[in-house]
């Protein structure tokens, strides 16, 4: 027998309120059951996992489901932490780190400088019981992170800490190469394809890329799909892998963010993406999920009926 899309609304409902009952006197997250669909999705919290796990709690109570993917940064120079990944792992989450090396050259990196600190995350990566998503060199192909422009010294520095995590038995990492959706300068030497390391290097090709709307007037509105669709064609013609959207937000003013965000759910545009990975802070633009009731029931909304 077919519902009427009311009355499953309304049966849905009661069920999301009688299971808050249930389980009332458990932690946040164990109250939200992760939803099946054909995308995951995750977030950057702002504060997690670096705080506990309170703040992705916390933003799993308001979607009212589980995050599938815990986004967090971490600078080239600070200690394997077995306890962040952990935490960040619990109840099938998938930990997704983002590797900066702020202080250190790219050139001392490739020539094996760091070997002895790379082989001690490795160290602690392999006796982590479960996958680990790195993210070494974010948005490589801009200008506003320190390791852009020598293009050719970070795919040999990519491809030493692969090799070395390798050695040590780090089999369990999955290596997550992600450009900005632009490349800034657009020249051919930045482009993103000259920092790409090779497919034997990469299991995760991934773009970063936001709505800015009116916070930055020469940009303008763009919907999910104008805001991706030349990227996407770019790396997935770099090779076969899963392409993750490994930040992705978008701003309030200027537009309806409630409906970009459905929209964004709802494309059919990009086959191979397989994870959504939401920037949720207010830096500059309010990239937040909650920076409006709209943006939360949009998205609450698109979780519960996104079809598998």
């Amino acid at each position: 027998m077919t519902l009427q899309r009311p009355r499953l609304i309304t049966l849905v409902l009661l069920m999301t309120f009688t299971l808050s009952l249930v389980h009332a006197d458990l932690p946040p997250s164990t109250a939200y059951p992760a939803t099946e669909s054909r995308i995951m999705f995750g977030a950057f919290t702002y504060g997690g996992v670096w705080q506990g796990m309170e703040p992705v709690y916390a933003l799993e109570s308001k979607l009212q489901r589980r995050l599938d993917i815990v986004h967090w940064f971490m600078n080239w120079g600070h200690a394997w932490d077995p306890s962040l990944v952990a935490q960040a792992s619990l109840e099938n989450r998938l930990p997704l780190v983002s590797w900066q090396p702020h202080q250190k050259a790219i050139p001392d990196i490739a020539a094996g400088h760091y070997d002895n600190y790379i082989r001690s995350w490795a160290h602690g990566a392999r006796l982590h019981n479960g996958p680990i998503y790195l993210r070494p060199f974010p948005e490589m192909n801009g200008d506003w992170v320190p390791w852009n422009g020598e293009p050719a010294q970070l795919v040999l520095a990519w491809q030493r800490t692969v090799m070395i995590f390798r050695e040590e038995g780090a089999t369990n990492v999955r290596w997550v190469w992600s450009p900005n959706v632009t490349d800034w300068p657009r020249t051919p030497e930045n482009s993103m394809e000259a920092y790409y390391p090779g497919e034997a290097y990469v299991d995760i090709l991934a773009l970063d890329g936001y709505n800015f709307g009116a916070t930055r007037p020469h940009i303008g509105w763009r919907s999910y799909e104008s805001v991706f669709d030349v990227g996407y064609k770019r790396i997935t013609a770099l090779g076969p892998q899963p392409v993750w959207i490994a930040e992705i937000a978008s701003a309030e003013r200027g537009g309806d963010k409630g409906s970009w965000i459905r929209n964004m759910f709802r494309s059919t545009a990009f086959p191979r993406v397989e994870a959504l990975v939401w920037f949720d802070e207010h830096k500059g633009p309010d990239w937040r999920i909650g920076s409006s009731e709209g943006a939360l029931s949009a998205l609450q909304e698109s979780l519960l009926f996104l079809s598998p």
